[in-house]
């Protein structure tokens, strides 16, 4: 995993990027019958503060300095550590169930299964949970100013980086990955202001900083898409809020 991807992000990612629904987190807590909840790669507690909302023992676990910083911040109450998804140093068999957040791709997949496997008790399960971006609408002009400036620019999950699709990635995870899954899918919309519309932007690993030198026509560019598809001073980004639960 690449700790320092998000390093002088952990702003706009903790104020603009989009929670998740209640409806998945009421699935997740009757489908799991969990006690004890590992959440990996909790970046800023996105994840972990819905988590918290059960009645969980939650360990959130995070590499990030910048993005720790906010996470201890958010939820004093949450036990946090810092380390990679690979290597937690957590003891053994001492899980229910492990989540994972809108950062699965950025892990060694197999690494991380075998950590998951050593953390787990019998019978505990992962989830590996997205937001996936709408592709279409003001979502598709925004994606191509993405493209045209931003070199790493990705919209995909599972296997962020290289070539193979969403599809590809979907196969691997009920195919490859896990032994017995459930899956949780729906439509979740998130109004947004300018501010949250360009910072959720910002808050992405491959956008350009304040140091590129196309930083200002990145922008400027954003601004329009936004200016053009924009409501009463908002646009409504559309996601897909998906969950794999299974066991490895």
């Amino acid at each position: 995993m690449n700790e320092h991807k998000f390093t002088g992000k952990a702003d706009n990612y903790d104020k603009y990027r989009p929670s998740y629904p209640d409806e998945l987190m009421d699935w997740l807590y009757k489908n799991t019958a969990a006690e004890t909840v590992a959440d990996i790669g909790a970046g800023t507690g996105k994840f972990t503060a819905c988590l918290a909302q059960k009645p969980w023992s939650i360990t959130a676990i995070e590499p990030n300095s910048d993005m720790l910083e906010k996470l201890r911040s958010n939820l004093p109450e949450i036990t946090v550590v810092q380390a990679s998804a690979e290597d937690t140093g957590l003891a053994a068999k001492s899980f229910d169930l492990i989540t994972v957040a809108q950062a699965f791709h950025w892990f060694d997949k197999e690494r991380f299964k075998t950590e998951c496997q050593r953390l787990l008790k019998n019978g505990g399960r992962l989830a590996i949970v997205w937001n996936e971006r709408s592709k279409t609408g003001f979502e598709a002009e925004r994606d191509k100013i993405c493209m045209k400036y931003c070199g790493s620019f990705h919209s995909g999950h599972v296997f962020t980086g290289d070539s193979r699709s969403d599809g590809d990635g979907d196969s691997f995870l009920r195919n490859e990955y896990f032994t017995e899954l459930e899956y949780f899918c729906m439509d979740y919309f998130v109004p947004m202001t300018k501010d949250a519309y360009i910072g959720d932007i910002l808050s992405r690993s491959y956008a350009l900083t304040e140091a590129d030198e196309h930083y200002e026509q990145f922008l400027t560019e954003l601004n329009a898409v936004f200016d053009k598809h924009q409501k009463d001073g908002l646009v409504t980004a559309k996601y897909k809020s998906t969950c794999y639960l299974g066991r490895l």
